[in-house]
């Protein structure tokens, strides 16, 4: 059977459970806008660095650099290179929850 494009593997249900109740007792804090700006140019800047080289050469022969809208990220879409269970990888090896697919 190919298994290629199936489900491989099922998330434990309970231990996620917990993880949330856990996540949920916590305080939320707020942030200053502008420490955040700072914090996402740093970031993107640092960590996404081949990302922005290659949506930066995409947009020569791609409207955008990206084909669908939900690529349009701030500041730049993130080229994602592999997806397993809930997560997604960027080219520069950073990994990211998959809220649209979890």
């Amino acid at each position: 059977m190919d298994t290629r494009f199936a489900i491989t593997e099922y998330p434990n249900a309970a231990a996620l459970t917990a993880q949330l109740d856990e996540l949920i007792k916590k305080p939320i804090y707020s942030i200053n806008r502008d420490a955040l700006k700072e914090y996402e140019e740093e970031y993107f800047e640092k960590k996404c660095a081949k990302s922005k080289e290659m949506i930066t050469e995409a947009k020569n022969v791609i409207p955008g650099g990206v084909q669908h809208n939900l690529a349009f990220n701030y500041p730049f879409p993130i080229v994602m290179t592999k997806a397993k269970g809930n997560k997604l990888y960027d080219i520069d090896g950073n990994e990211y929850f998959d809220f649209l697919q979890a």
